[in-house]
């Protein structure tokens, strides 16, 4: 959500601006392209009990995590995935006593709803009428690197084998299939829920790929540290594990300190 300062210039500058230029009760989270749609989707509701505004810029974890680690001014960051914020972790830009998992999810094989390709396997998506096969691109986008595991653990790697292609995001991978540039797709679970336009062809098998997590964390120098905390708090409540489980994500088992376990 944007915010509007409804107030005269003058009171912008002497009231709103904080820490080059951040208004104090605005929340800036960047979060993976898959979740950010739960956390837009919540976003009244956080705004309505705490008093501040949220907004999302939402992408692929790698290139949210580049933007970071160059300088963009961020409180909140969500990752798909535990490597991009290891990544800021080692670089010294996240607060790790704020670190904790959010939720999980799954990966799963979609079609268009009229399809008429039923693989039966996974290692069926070696014939070439599966192909080029819609993923969001592993060098940036978790789900991809997902997907690239769970392919490689069938043999199944990107060369003259199987033809992937490769999207900026995860919606992104959907849209592909959406638009019949690509006649499957691997993408999370979340991403297909409610749908009418796709179908689910199979289920991945989470043996296949490394554990799916959504860690979130502040920033070691949020511009709004204190309001972002109070989010990342309302995003660990049962009311926020509800809108991610409605959502298709899986939940996490919570540990002494009320963080969730990885």
């Amino acid at each position: 959500m944007i915010a509007v300062c409804l107030i005269p210039i003058v009171g912008l500058i002497a009231g709103c601006e904080k820490r080059g230029g951040q208004q104090p009760n605005i929340v800036r989270i960047n979060a993976a392209a898959s979740i950010a749609p739960v956390i837009e989707a919540v976003s009244g509701d956080i705004e309505n009990a705490l008093g501040l505004t949220i907004e999302v810029n939402a992408g692929g974890s790698g290139v949210l995590a580049q933007q970071i680690a160059r300088g963009d001014r961020v409180d909140l960051f969500i990752s798909a995935d535990t490597f991009w914020m290891d990544d800021l972790e080692q670089r010294g830009l996240i607060d790790p006593t704020t670190r904790v998992n959010l939720a999980g999810n799954r990966l799963v094989l979609i079609g268009p709803k009229d399809t008429g390709v039923h693989p039966e396997r996974i290692g069926d998506l070696a014939d070439k009428q599966y192909q080029p096969i819609a993923v969001g691109d592993p060098a940036y986008v978790p789900a991809g690197r997902y997907a690239a595991q769970a392919l490689e653990s069938h043999g199944l790697g990107n060369d003259d084998t199987i033809r992937l292609a490769e999207a900026p995001n995860v919606r992104a991978a959907v849209a592909f299939v959406l638009a019949g540039q690509c006649p499957v797709g691997i993408v999370y679970g979340s991403n297909v829920v409610g749908s009418d336009e796709v179908r689910v062809l199979l289920e991945i098998d989470p043996a296949d790929h490394d554990p799916i997590r959504y860690p979130a964390a502040a920033l070691k120098d949020a511009p709004n540290r204190e309001p972002a905390l109070r989010v990342l708090a309302w995003l660990q409540s049962e009311r926020a594990r509800a809108a991610f489980k409605s959502a298709g994500f899986s939940g996490l088992e919570p540990v002494g300190d009320g963080r969730f376990a990885p």
